[in-house]
């Protein structure tokens, strides 16, 4: 029976220090680790949530639908703390039980009231007392990672909306590279246009950092449901292209758009990557030469200065379109983004992932 308490409490220990270091990872550790127990609340909650959906018939209507994912993932991440406190309680009623020597019923009693900081149950002993003292240190500490970490979170999510919101008057909703081009040329000139490049690469490096230190960022919705962060990347993505590919107009915006279509490009390819997203180069997602050549005499009707080449404006293109087209057609389908030119409208069918697997195609 000694032998017994003696792998039940060494079983608690291990239990209790792996949720703290999970916790850790999750809030503090500024990089994406990939961690089991994170994927499995989250991959749980948006399979409920898909229930939901399917449940209330709106699984063709997608601004029901949208209010409803809405809330999958900050529910998720209100529900990681409360995972954690109860993992910390079993794991402490093991120790308790394996110290105290009463029945499981008052072991887990006191692991609650210590972990909460009750105080209506006291420890036998002065060991059970100390282990008491570490569990409402524990349990303290877990809740003052959330209070202190969700502001940073909510912060990164606006700064992140500030500039999807903004493109709804430059690019139109959903947002296109095309309208971002023809809107500028009208009002303003290309040259305005070229004057956002730096602003917005700052914009897309930002959003590189805290969706990849916190990757439940990615699955915040944004207040409008016609309205998506991938989206918005993947228009200012095209019109980069564009700039450099097609527009023929003296300047320094070509390097702005550049530095700004590489950081972007980086940006998708490494949160794709930690989702472990592979999009196959099919005929039924690619963009085509004929839409793109349509797209081209819209732009040359409205009298924007393009190249007369119109083959060697899509080799150009294609091939610098080819580095980021995968991450952006799948990061699309993984949030469910709202339909918008030459991403979302052709990302692949949705696929729920495993729950306890991290493979996803």
């Amino acid at each position: 029976m000694i032998a017994v308490r003696i792998v039940i409490a060494f079983a608690g220990v291990a239990v209790v220090a792996s949720t703290a270091w999970q916790a850790i990872q999750t809030f503090v550790v500024p990089r994406a680790v990939p961690l089991v127990l994170n994927r499995l609340v989250y991959v749980l909650l948006r399979r409920i949530f898909h229930g939901v959906v399917r449940l209330r018939g709106a699984t063709d209507d997608r601004v029901r639908r949208d209010g409803i994912m809405a809330g999958w993932a900050p529910l998720g991440l209100v529900a990681l703390p409360g995972v954690w406190l109860v993992l910390a309680l079993i794991g402490y009623a093991g120790v308790f039980w394996a110290v105290d020597q009463h029945g499981v019923r008052a072991a887990v009693e006191t692991s609650g009231s210590s972990l909460l900081t009750l105080g209506f149950v006291k420890p036998g002993g002065f060991a059970a007392d100390l282990i008491a003292f570490s569990e409402a240190a524990v349990g303290v500490a877990l809740l003052a990672l959330v209070i202190a970490y969700l502001p940073t979170i909510y912060a990164a999510y606006s700064r992140r909306e500030l500039v999807v919101a903004m493109l709804d008057a430059r690019a139109g909703t959903p947002p296109s590279a095309i309208q971002l081009m023809l809107r500028h040329h009208r009002y303003g000139g290309l040259e305005r246009l070229d004057q956002r490049w730096s602003e917005w690469e700052q914009w897309v490096v930002d959003i590189g950092q805290s969706h990849m230190t916190h990757p439940v960022l990615p699955f915040f919705r944004s207040p409008d449901p016609d309205h998506s962060w991938v989206t918005a990347v993947g228009a200012l993505l095209d019109a980069a292209n564009l700039r450099l590919s097609a527009i023929v107009l003296p300047g320094g915006g070509n390097a702005d758009a550049s530095i700004y279509l590489t950081a972007a490009t980086r940006v998708l390819r490494d949160i794709a990557g930690y989702f472990q997203i592979v999009v196959s180069h099919d005929g039924d997602h690619k963009l085509t030469p004929a839409e793109f050549d349509t797209s081209l005499d819209e732009l040359a009707a409205a009298s924007v200065p393009i190249d007369e080449d119109r083959n060697l404006i899509w080799e150009r293109f294609a091939v610098r379109r080819a580095q980021y087209e995968p991450a952006l057609l799948g990061l699309a389908a993984l949030v469910v983004a709202a339909p918008a030119p030459w991403s979302s409208d052709r990302s692949p069918p949705l696929r729920l992932p495993p729950i306890f697997s991290r493979r996803r195609s």
